[in-house]
Order: C-alpha cells, then sequence, then structure tokens
C-alpha cells in the first residue's frame, strides 16, 4: 500500500456525512488487529485495502470490504486528496480497486452515526430551554435560601 504521509489535508470528521467528503479522499481505519485503507471519489467507493496486523495478511478491493470492521474504539482518520494524487495514489495502488465502485453511504453510516442536533434532543424529550429570568430567578431563590 502506497500513501503519502505529508500531502493530503487530514480533516476535521467529527460530524461527517457523505455528503460533506471532499471529492476525492481515503479513509484509514486503524480497528484492534487490523488496518484499513477506503478511497472514495464523488460520494463512491473505488478502492480498498485491509491489513491483518498480527498476521500480516493482505487484502484489496471486495476481500478488503468484507473484512473492514468498525467499533466504538476504531480510529479513523479522513484524507482529502486533489484529483491528481488521488489518481496517482488509484494508479499505485491498483490491486485496491473495485470493479464496481459502491455507494460511501456503506461504511459511512457505520463510521458515523447521525448524531442528534440539540434542537432535535431538546424536542423529542420535550426540554425547555430556561429563558435568562427563569435563570435569575432560580438563582435568586437559592441565595434567599442559603441565607436561612
Amino acid at each position: 500500500m502506497w500513501l503519502p504521509f505529508d500531502n493530503p489535508k487530514k480533516m476535521d470528521y467529527r460530524a461527517l456525512r457523505s455528503s460533506s467528503l471532499p471529492e476525492f479522499s481515503y479513509i484509514r481505519i486503524l480497528s484492534g488487529e487490523s488496518e484499513a485503507i477506503v478511497f472514495i471519489m464523488k460520494e463512491m467507493i473505488v478502492g480498498a485495502w485491509h491489513l491483518n496486523l498480527s498476521t500480516l495478511e493482505e487484502s484489496h478491493s471486495h476481500k478488503a470490504m468484507e473484512k473492514i470492521e468498525i467499533n466504538d474504539d476504531s480510529i479513523i482518520e479522513v484524507y482529502e486528496a486533489d484529483e491528481d494524487l488521488f489518481s496517482t495514489l488509484i494508479e499505485l495502488n491498483d490491486e485496491s480497486k473495485l470493479s464496481i465502485p459502491l455507494e460511501a453511504d456503506i461504511i459511512i453510516n457505520e463510521m458515523f452515526m447521525d448524531v442528534p442536533s440539540r434542537d432535535e434532543l431538546l424536542e423529542r424529550y420535550r426540554i425547555r430551554v430556561p429563558s435568562d429570568e427563569s435563570i435569575e430567578r432560580l438563582i435568586s431563590d437559592y441565595k434567599s435560601e442559603e441565607d436561612f
């Protein structure tokens, strides 16, 4: 597996969605006893590589996709590349190309579970945000109780 170590830009991926993926990127997944790389172009997975770290067995393409595991303790890194660098990566890692590209949502949904927004959570649990006036009243009530 050939990857550059300084060119691609590591992205903030905490709230990543397939629609927010760069046009050309790759994702590195470290999970327990394995490491995997998934190449993504225009919201499609076009290549994959997997390495079992205990046996040093490599898998490529569709076999690699089958072996990729994503757990709660997995380390996931997303790298952005420009079109030229991405083409070079795919060319140098030709054995990793998928014969039929897959939708990136397959792996994105597994990696980045939808985290509800604050407003959605408040609405779901019927929580009302207190007004500034309510907060001040609570504080003054608390202070007056301390005086007793």
